[in-house]
């Protein structure tokens, strides 16, 4: 009986070796990080490091990012902004966030639909953190991508830009978003003991 058991489990143990097989260290202290600023609230076991993310999870952490980030909750000031065609194939507890990221101007299109299950390239990703940190200031080129992934590979926040069109995984997402963090922190501390440079001032009184 015992070792009928045992074979019953093989099978849970090496799903449980594959996860952490394929989860790099990086990835690892990403996601603590992630997990302990609620950007995931899943155990890491079930957070699906290793799959490829869909737009509508990609809203869920940009938001839950901003809210780590700047101490202050999204909310939906207008209803009606954003009212995209295929609104419900977004999963219910997703809405929100989906609708939150097109206000902020974090994840919006030109046509009517979001598209919510499709998966994120790496051009559309770094386009999308990149309006979260710089407010759009990349905005306007051709490709639409490039000036974005050329900064945020400039501050060491996305290493490799060479193939805009491979898709993004969850626990990579997770590692520039914490790389996005660490380097916002160093511009303040540089900011913070810089007392000639014009934003000093501004940045101590906010921190």
């Amino acid at each position: 009986m015992k070792k009928l058991a045992f074979l019953l489990c093989l099978p849970l143990l090496f799903i449980g070796t594959f996860v952490f097989a394929y989860t790099s260290q990086e990835q690892k202290e990403a996601y603590d990080w992630a997990y302990s600023k609620g950007i995931t609230t899943q155990p890491i076991e079930k957070a699906n490091l290793n799959w490829y993310i869909t737009r509508q999870a990609l809203a869920k952490m940009l938001v839950k990012f901003h809210e780590a980030r700047y101490g202050e909750t999204v909310h939906v000031s207008d209803p009606k902004a954003c009212n995209f065609a295929d609104k419900n194939s977004i999963t219910e507890d997703l809405k929100e966030y989906v609708h939150a990221a097109c206000e902020f101007e974090y994840m919006w299109v030109w046509t009517k639909y979001f598209n919510p299950m499709w998966t994120v390239t790496r051009a559309q990703f770094g386009t999308t953190l990149s309006r979260l940190l710089y407010w759009g200031n990349f905005d306007g080129w051709t490709p639409y991508y490039q000036k974005h992934l050329d900064y945020l590979k400039k501050k060491w926040i996305m290493e490799n830009i060479s193939n805009p069109n491979m898709n993004e995984k969850r626990g990579d997402i997770m590692v520039m978003l914490k790389n996005a963090n660490d380097e916002l922190d160093k511009e303040i501390e540089r900011l913070m003991n810089n007392e000639s440079d014009p934003l000093h001032m501004l940045v101590k009184e906010i921190y």
